[in-house]
């Protein structure tokens, strides 16, 4: 190159596009890299010997301009006006990410100033920081979003996946109008990109989009409607949280989807396909919540989101993998930087639709917590003691949604504890339960993982009991799988569900009363009456089969979580009667203890499936269990120090306090072996 061109290569003032930012040439604009904007030949392009083809186009986007309007229709004029998540251009730099803090408690760095705005005259500062410095999507994000984008595009079963799994689950902790809202925004997206211009190109500027939308706080106005509330998510508003969502509930619906489902059959005519779509789902809502990691907001959406993925990742890999306990400190931290957990911390510019939402996220957050900390023996990520504790109101769903005087009506109609006097069983009222008794089981973990020796052990045990007793009794009765009158002869979701809640009630109690047994060698009675009863209700649980719905892997964790150390206490009670050891006030009923521990063990033969991340650990405790009934029923005689070994590995074995450390994989049976 000349001097005189290079002269006029620094001269040319580079041209700049509406957004402010520099023209890249169309090589560079094309492969999203950077370029210097040099003239006449960019120094990439001359880099990689294609300065022929550098040149830069006066109105590069000018082709599919139709293409984006139709993509990202335009909001309502109201909407606009309040909304801080306007239109931008395509291939719009992203925010930086640590440019909102969230939540900031009393002893924060602002603190102090915050606690006397007022005395000070001090405005209220919106807390995001802004950061002179952009980035733009890097090349591997932006080929992740266009990948998942693709797949949202022709997994047509998504839709059918929602509409099943609102129609026929109460555990469904996202509100169903979100759901929908979101889907219905992204079929009318990707339906209406233009087929005949560049596709690759306009998902593209749908990824770019999507990714600056997610990079930005959710708005909201204390007098926005719930559908003014979605369109700050969805449409021109759509983010990665929301996508994520849909993905993850999809795949929550697909695990417990009949393989002889026709919607099924037609995308995943056998079982490596439907192997393979569930893995699509699991990885894409995985993706999802990547590039949300890279943004620099924390809301509600989010932790709804990371909740159903942590839920679908316990299905796919098992309830004690450590990519669900991940997720979980992923969702622990989003409620606390959101501010979930404090009640006062909501802004007054928080709609009451939204206020329930928010306490209905923490709420499932908090139970999650507690039943996946008592499966694997671990503390908790969230302590109750920092937390409001407030529980969502017992008002169904469309009521609140359509607010006005029918949502006034149901409020008045609620008692002194925010249940709802009259009605059926609403999403949020298993919510609701399941959130209050998970307090109690929080009071019991620390009980029974706690290091410190407590003197007052047995009293502490017995009022957090009886409390919880007290609490259940006061509940609503179609909420009480034991309440008098209650009908179970058809299984359905509720029986299902009611039943489900009353065996985590009745596991508080079995955990406090082992760790009484264990530590003071008393109250054994009581421990296996509970026990038996747990017992006696998982069997009956796994014996009643969904027509509509596969609900093997909640079998499964049925089985494992609340049936597994019920029968270990009792496999171990009765082997040690068996064999003469210590002295017991308390005998067993053999015939039917034998007799539901054996169809406990059945249960475990056929209740997952290869393929379910429960599987290996269902069939290695069918083996185990297996051997011990076996020594149960026709001992063989053995040398003193071999039954001292094979006892005292039983007991370690079933480690009651950590299920997720007891030994499958030990040998410790074999001295138990015919």
């Amino acid at each position: 190159m000349s001097a005189s061109d290079q002269l006029g290569r620094q001269t040319r003032s580079p041209a700049v596009r509406r957004n402010g930012s520099l023209q890249s040439c169309e090589p560079c604009r094309k492969s999203k890299q950077r370029c210097d904007h040099g003239r006449p030949v960019c120094a990439r392009c001359t880099t990689k010997k294609i300065a022929a083809r550098c040149f830069y186009h006066p109105a590069p986007m000018t082709k599919q301009a139709a293409a984006r309007r139709a993509a990202f229709p335009p909001q309502s004029q109201g909407l606009a006006q309040h909304s801080s998540t306007t239109a931008q251009p395509p291939h719009a730099p992203i925010e930086s990410p640590a440019a909102y803090p969230g939540y900031l408690g009393s002893t924060s760095y602002t603190a102090i100033l915050a606690e006397y705005r007022t005395e000070l005259a001090l405005e209220a500062e919106d807390s995001t920081v802004s950061d002179p410095f952009a980035r733009s999507i890097d090349p591997g994000r932006l080929q992740s979003g266009l990948k998942l984008l693709k797949l949202l595009h022709n997994l047509r079963i998504c839709d059918n996946l929602l509409r099943r799994y609102y129609s026929r689950v109460l555990v469904a902790v996202i509100p169903e109008v979100i759901v929908t809202s979101i889907m219905r925004s992204i079929r009318d997206i990707l339906d209406n990109l233009d087929t005949g211009q560049d596709m690759e190109g306009q998902l593209e500027d749908l990824v770019g989009k999507i990714s600056q939308n997610t990079s930005r706080p959710l708005s909201t106005r204390g007098l926005m409607t719930v559908e003014q509330y979605c369109a700050t998510f969805t449409g021109g508003n759509l983010r990665w949280e929301a996508i994520g969502i849909v993905f993850a509930t999809s795949g929550i619906s697909l695990m417990s989807t009949p393989d002889s489902d026709p919607d099924l059959n037609q995308v995943a005519t056998d079982n490596q396909t439907r192997d393979r779509l569930r893995a699509q789902l699991v990885e894409a809502s995985g993706t999802c919540l990547s590039l949300c990691d890279q943004a620099s907001s924390v809301n509600e959406l989010l932790g709804f989101c990371q909740y159903n993925d942590m839920a679908l990742l316990t299905h796919h890999y098992g309830d004690s993998c450590y990519q669900s306990w991940r997720r979980l400190g992923d969702l622990s931290a989003t409620i606390y930087a959101a501010g979930l957990h404090q009640e006062i911390s909501q802004p007054d510019d928080c709609p009451f639709f939204l206020r329930q939402w928010r306490r209905m996220c923490f709420a499932a957050a908090f139970a999650a917590d507690k039943n996946v900390a008592t499966f694997v023996g671990r503390p908790p990520y969230i302590n109750h003691r920092y937390c409001t504790l407030a529980p969502p109101l017992d008002v169904s769903e469309p009521r609140l949604v359509v607010g006005g005087d029918a949502l006034d009506q149901s409020v008045s109609e609620l008692d002194n504890s925010g249940w709802a006097i009259t009605g059926d069983i609403n999403r949020v009222s298993v919510l609701r339960l399941r959130f209050i008794f998970a307090v109690f089981r929080e009071q019991a973990l620390e009980i029974a993982l706690g290091t410190s020796e407590n003197w007052d052990l047995v009293q502490k045990s017995t009022q957090i009991i009886e409390k919880a007793r007290e609490t259940w009794e006061a509940c609503p009765a179609r909420l009480r799988y034991d309440a008098p009158g209650q009908k179970h002869a058809e299984p359905s979701p509720l029986s299902f569900t009611t039943l489900h809640i009353y065996l985590d009630y009745l596991y508080t109690i079995f955990l406090l009363r082992r760790t009484v047994v264990k530590r003071t060698d008393t109250e054994k009675e009581a421990l296996f009456d509970t026990s038996r009863l747990i017992l006696s209700i998982v069997i009956k649980a796994n014996g009643d089969q969904d027509s509509v719905l596969d609900l093997r892997r909640h079998h499964a964790w049925v089985l494992l979580y609340y049936g597994l150390p019920s029968a270990s206490v009792l496999t171990l009670e009765l082997l040690h009667q068996n064999q003469g050891i210590g002295t017991y006030s308390t005998v067993l009923p053999r015939a039917e203890t034998i007799r539901n521990l054996s169809v406990f063990v059945s249960c475990l033969s056929w209740v997952a499936r290869p393929g379910h991340g429960n599987y290996h650990t269902c069939k290695a405790v069918e083996k185990k269990l297996s051997h011990i009934l076996d020594q149960i029923l026709d001992p063989q005689p053995m040398a003193g120090d071999l039954f001292n070994d094979a006892t005292s590995g039983l007991s370690s074995f079933l480690d009651w306090s950590n299920p997720n450390g007891w030994d499958f994989t030990s040998e410790y049976l074999d001295a138990f072996t015919l």
